[in-house]
């Protein structure tokens, strides 16, 4: 797995570009489920990563 180039909004992982939050897990690229963390959306402006989400190794957070 190799990061190309990433920019705010967007980044690149073996040559497919993501213009969303997502997670590497062993291995595998998925999108963020961000539903466990929602709940704290107006209180920080964003959707922050908390522990009620199950991060099991890499997070890579491309928006805002």
């Amino acid at each position: 797995m190799h990061v190309d180039a990433f920019e705010f909004g967007r980044i690149t992982i073996d040559g497919v570009a993501y213009e969303r939050d997502v997670v590497v897990d062993h291995g595998q690229i998925r999108k963020r489920k961000k539903g466990p963390s929602k709940p704290r959306r107006d209180e920080f402006g964003h959707t922050p990563l908390t522990a009620a989400e199950e991060i099991p190794w890499l997070i890579l957070h491309v928006t805002c």
